[in-house]
């Protein structure tokens, strides 16, 4: 999981620093706010406190202005970066803000499109920033050792894809990395090792045995050959010449053989993901990601082989209507702590998928933004996860780490299941936890003539308690949910052209369709069927 890139908001104006807060999906940005203050010097404090990568800020506040702030915090953080807000369009203040290093100035009004523009040349600057510095200390730390910087080159590739490597020629690479690539052929391929047997050494004691083996077969075919140890996974990238191929890949097949025989005592398998044949280096980072498709198709295809990667048939990208109402259905259980209903949406979506050509990577990238969602939908529904950096981490890591399909989505099913227990057993969250059952419970009936009475029995409440608890806690009244919850499940029905509006009226606990009609305007602001004519 990545880290957000945190930020702050400077603004004595509070309408200005709510509009910053909503014109932007942050979370979908990779960004988080983390403070917002209304003077620099509580901005300073912020800065201290908090420990931010951006500061947005007025140029005119009481306290410190912009320009003030943006001293003093480059003294605490030089790397600290800085959009700054105006509404006078000054050169003065322009200028002096560029002499600190503020890459935007934004003059108000402030529109979402600017402001996101501005916020994405951010992004990549402190992108850049962060490989530069993990670059940089990566080699001041190696430099002396020549098998680190070797082996740091395939690492940096393999963690920055995106970003492939500064170099020009083969010969500025081989000076600079200590290799001896010459033109020719390039690949990448991928070992992985599977299982979980009992009694065995560790998966980086095997691994470390089986690269001795590899590099002594590989010696005699390549031209050059690097290997480094990722994720309980063996990644090895060759240059060889292209008359050598077939000899090569004749290697693969005997090493294959031999790892076999010597993992299957131990209970564990091993696969190899071939990537894509590219004849410049400058391509490898399409073999590397070929490759690691190859491993992720092991869920499909199955362990113990040579799977060659091979590209996905048109369209073969899952449905995002279907996605949609996955998760739709799948954040409503989260939201009610339904574990029956999350089992049950997740081994749907298993079938699903099951069903369609879609690839290993594709099914393992859904199975992440379902990680996602459930801890967005925590977040959103104000549950706390004392340990949710970790989970995410453990959750990953088994994502990584599955090679077949059921064992995917079983992980996937135990680790939101059992956080939820975890979560639910907390006292703390008692409270939450009461709210959730009553909204499963009206989830579940509202097509009955149901009371505040018939709630607060099924809670152990006395109703006039119960009324009061439930206004405190969500910020409405049961009979303002339950509308809103008949509303949503019309609003669903009016879109199936065989139901009349009447039937739907009846469907969703009304009698009365002029009274169902009423509340229907009231929460959508159409008629019924002026909604069906627009959405059906």
């Amino acid at each position: 999981m990545k880290l957000l890139i945190r930020v702050i908001i400077a603004d004595d104006e509070t309408r200005i620093c709510k509009l910053i807060e909503h014109l932007i999906n942050w979370e979908e940005l990779g960004m988080e706010i983390v403070g917002i203050a209304d003077n620099g010097i509580d901005a300073l404090g912020l800065v201290e406190k908090a420990h931010p990568d951006l500061v947005i800020t007025d140029i005119r506040m009481p306290g410190y202005d912009g320009l003030e702030l943006i001293e003093k915090a480059k003294a605490i953080n030089e790397k600290l970066e800085f959009i700054i807000i105006s509404g006078y369009e000054e050169f003065a203040y322009a200028q002096k803000a560029i002499e600190y290093g503020v890459k935007d100035y934004l003059c108000k009004p402030i529109n979402q499109d600017s402001l996101l523009k501005a916020l994405h040349r951010v992004k990549e600057a402190l992108k850049a920033k962060t490989r530069h510095s993990s670059l940089e200390q990566e080699y001041q730390s190696i430099k002396k050792d020549v098998g680190k910087i070797r082996r740091s080159f395939l690492h940096n590739l393999l963690l920055f894809p995106e970003e492939g490597f500064p170099e020009n020629t083969l010969a500025e690479i081989n000076q600079n990395y200590y290799f001896h690539f010459q033109d020719g052929c390039f690949r990448v391929m991928i070992i992985k090792i599977d299982g979980q047997g009992e009694a065995k050494p560790s998966t980086d004691e095997i691994s470390a045995q089986l690269t001795e083996t590899l590099l002594t077969a590989l010696s005699e075919v390549t031209v050059e050959t690097e290997i480094v140890l990722s994720n309980s996974s063996i990644v090895v990238l060759i240059n060889y010449a292209p008359e050598e191929k077939a000899k090569l890949e004749a290697v693969f097949v005997k090493l294959l053989n031999e790892y076999k025989g010597r993992l299957i005592p131990f209970g564990l398998m091993v696969t190899i993901g071939y990537g894509t044949e590219v004849t410049e280096l400058k391509a490898i980072t399409t073999s590397i990601t070929a490759a690691q498709g190859a491993i992720d198709d092991r869920i499909l295809k199955g362990v113990g082989r040579i799977i060659e990667f091979s590209q996905a048939p048109t369209g073969a990208i899952f449905n995002a209507d279907r996605y949609y109402e996955f998760t739709r259905r799948f954040t409503k259980a989260v939201e009610l702590v339904d574990h029956t209903e999350i089992k049950k949406v997740i081994n749907g979506l298993k079938e699903d998928l099951s069903r369609q050509q879609v690839s290993g990577s594709e099914i393992k990238r859904l199975v992440r933004e379902v990680g996602n969602t459930y801890y967005i939908t925590m977040r959103n529904s104000h549950l706390k996860i004392e340990d949710a950096t970790y989970e995410q981490t453990m959750l990953e890591h088994a994502i990584d780490n599955c090679y077949a399909l059921d064992q995917l989505f079983q992980e996937l099913t135990d680790q939101i299941t059992g956080s939820l227990s975890k979560l639910m057993a907390d006292k703390s969250q008692k409270n939450v936890s009461q709210i959730k059952q009553a909204k499963m419970y009206i989830e579940q009936n509202y097509m009955k003539n149901i009371t505040l009475e018939d709630l607060g029995s099924y809670l152990g409440f006395n109703s006039s308690y119960f009324s009061s608890f439930f206004k405190k806690e969500t910020g409405t009244s049961f009979v303002e949910y339950l509308s809103k919850v008949r509303m949503e499940k019309a609003k669903e029905l009016l879109k199936e052209p065989g139901l009349r509006i009447q039937d739907v009226c009846l469907m969703v606990g009304y009698n009365d369709v002029k009274y169902f009609t009423k509340l229907f305007i009231k929460h959508t602001g159409l008629k019924p069927n002026e909604f069906r004519k627009l959405f059906a």
